[in-house]
């Protein structure tokens, strides 16, 4: 019982962890980012194991924090791993697989372009931003699995529009009782 929680506990770091790691992503602080991340990642691997998708996700999470600080081969090295996770468990033709491989031909094409910089030692520093930032679309669908939510950003909003919707009658209708309670005290 012990052990059981405390993997819940850790796992629930992992998640505490992709949230604050994201946020500082989108913020653009990719330096403490990669911080809470790798965090994540290190928890992800040891329960899930180096095969698992939550560890491929951690993966990408951790290679977009690296691309931001311009460390492109170690970023590299977390994104191809992830791609071979993809590859295996969704195939080639997925496009969570596909998109990886296009952030990982990006990796590579940013590594050489520092690469040749760094050897000619030019005046002219080459533009080192990684121009493909992670959709918005793309850090909700990562929030709500790391979650636990099982829908999409559309379908989240509509739930908690619903829900308001519903708190809202059931308040009204508290307010109906409270007031005929009210009345029925008067009398």
């Amino acid at each position: 019982k012990q052990w059981y929680q405390r993997r819940v506990r850790d796992l629930e770091q992992a998640a505490f962890d992709i949230n604050i790691g994201l946020m500082l992503h989108t913020k653009g602080d990719s330096k403490n980012s990669q911080r809470f991340l790798e965090s994540a990642l290190k928890l992800h691997k040891k329960f899930h194991g180096t095969g698992s998708v939550q560890v491929a996700m951690c993966n990408i999470l951790v290679a977009r924090a690296l691309a931001g600080n311009a460390d492109f081969r170690e970023a590299m090295k977390y994104q191809k791993h992830a791609f071979e996770v993809y590859s295996e468990k969704y195939g080639e033709e997925d496009k969570r697989t596909k998109d990886c491989q296009a952030f990982l031909s990006k990796l590579t094409q940013k590594a050489v372009e520092l690469q040749k910089w760094l050897q000619n030692k030019e005046k002219t520093v080459p533009n080192m931003l990684v121009n493909e930032a992670l959709p918005d679309t793309t850090i909700s669908e990562m929030l709500a699995t790391v979650n636990g939510i099982p829908a999409t950003p559309s379908k989240i909003k509509s739930n908690v529009t619903k829900e308001s919707e519903t708190k809202n009658e059931a308040d009204e209708k508290l307010e109906e009782i409270k007031q005929q309670g009210d009345k029925e005290d008067l009398d």
